[in-house]
């Protein structure tokens, strides 16, 4: 047998990065990248480097040799994208678009991931054919570096996502962190009753990322099964873990000034990513298995 082909996942000290280096791991040499810490990973390679400078990313690259990149590193923090638009301009345009590059100079798949924020909320749900029309600035550099990475290698996959869920990577917990934390102390959550999204499970989504990697390329939705509030997946949350039903306090976007305006609702038709096998669980599964897990844990 030959030796197994090499995956570089970017951002591998991340939430969703940690997630896809394991779930690659069976079937692929994976080498994770980080740029200070790295993190836990049995079986995985971790590789240094800042994306942010063309130099540090071609040794990695000449150094390396992958067969295949999924790139997952990106600054995520809305609010902040908002007000530090030439940072994130550089680290979720021009470091996608760059190693999209790269990918093409040697035609090896390259997965892109960006997010249901490429869409204003006003026509839900949406399909990959749907024009993009975003309203924050990390949407727009999400769809900006969509069409560039396109430009560049036309054999590269795009996979929107919307907010993941699921066990916590050793260095991230993603966006459910929070609420569980505050669950647990018994918090008061204010969660919006008017914005909508299609949450998936994180190990589906790295499955999914996976999977797309080997049958797709151009654009592929992987949202979760159903369509809920930020309000309703907290109680579906609150079920799952345990906790009191008053501890989740309904707002409306407008009760909660932001830095970063936020669309109405940017749930995912992901048919064509159901049609290739991508099978999340239901959220009330979903979130149960996620229960059993912390549970054994703590």
């Amino acid at each position: 047998m030959g030796n197994p082909r090499r995956l570089l996942v970017t951002g591998g000290s991340g939430f969703l990065g940690w997630h896809v280096a394991q779930a690659a791991r069976p079937g692929w040499d994976v080498m994770a990248t980080f740029r200070t810490h790295a993190v836990d990973s049995p079986g995985i390679r971790q590789v240094q480097v800042d994306l942010t400078v063309s130099m540090e990313l071609r040794h990695v690259f000449s150094r390396v040799h992958p067969d295949a990149v999924i790139h997952t590193a990106a600054c995520s923090n809305i609010n902040y994208c908002q007000t530090h638009r030439a940072e994130a301009d550089r680290i979720n345009r021009q470091v996608a678009v760059e190693l999209a590059g790269l990918c093409a100079n040697r035609e090896i798949p390259f997965v892109f991931t960006s997010s249901d924020l490429v869409f204003d909320g006003e026509r839900a749900p949406y399909r990959e054919d749907d024009p993009v029309s975003p309203i924050n600035a990390y949407g727009e550099g999400k769809a900006q570096a969509e069409r560039e990475i396109l430009e560049r290698w036309p054999r590269a996959l795009v996979c929107r996502l919307p907010p993941m869920f699921g066990a916590p990577a050793p260095g991230a917990s993603g966006f459910l962190g929070p609420l569980v934390e505050a669950i647990r102390s018994r918090a008061p959550l204010r969660l919006f009753v008017d914005e909508f999204r299609t949450p998936v499970d994180v190990r589906s989504a790295a499955e999914g990322l996976l999977l797309g990697l080997e049958k797709a390329s151009g654009l592929l939705h992987l949202g979760g099964p159903e369509r809920t509030s930020r309000f309703d997946f907290g109680r579906l949350l609150l079920e799952a873990i345990g906790g009191r039903a008053d501890l989740i306090v309904p707002v409306q976007q407008r009760d909660v000034p932001q830095k970063a305006p936020r669309p109405r609702d940017v749930s995912l038709d992901s048919a064509r990513a159901r049609g290739l096998g991508f099978t999340p669980p239901p959220l009330r599964e979903a979130l149960a298995d996620l229960a059993r897990e912390l549970k054994g844990q703590s």
